[in-house]
């Protein structure tokens, strides 16, 4: 039951995050987000990046709440627990992908904007 527990606490997590960064909340920071090199590069790229990737951020977070909920409703045996705790992060970890794969093409499209219009990003030769 703790692992339930614990993987609904995650889930909540995700989903607020990508609440958050649906709405612009979330800033660039080194603790929480997507922190990958195209996001990283300027406060456009991380916002373009994370609204982008938002709603498969929400996502993944809904797949290990329902997972805690069921857990705790239904207190299944160790085995089944054991299986629907490796659906939650099979899901989890699918939808981040997901959502990684699709900021960083949105990060690298403001990246090459922001070239094309000389503003923040160093422009390439």
């Amino acid at each position: 039951m703790s692992g339930a527990i614990r993987m609904g606490f995650v889930g909540a997590i995700v989903i607020v995050l990508g609440r958050m960064a649906a709405r612009g909340k979330l800033p660039r920071n080194l603790l929480v987000g997507i922190r990958i090199p195209s996001t990283m590069r300027s406060d456009d790229a991380w916002r373009a990046g994370h609204r982008a990737a938002a709603s498969a951020l929400t996502a993944a977070g809904v797949g290990p709440v329902v997972t805690a909920f069921i857990v705790g409703a239904k207190r299944p045996g160790a085995d089944r627990q054991d299986a629907l705790l490796l659906v939650a992060n099979v899901w989890l970890i699918g939808w981040i992908a997901l959502a990684v794969a699709q900021a960083s093409q949105a990060a690298r499209a403001a990246n090459v904007n922001q070239r094309v219009l000389g503003l923040g990003v160093a422009a390439t030769a």
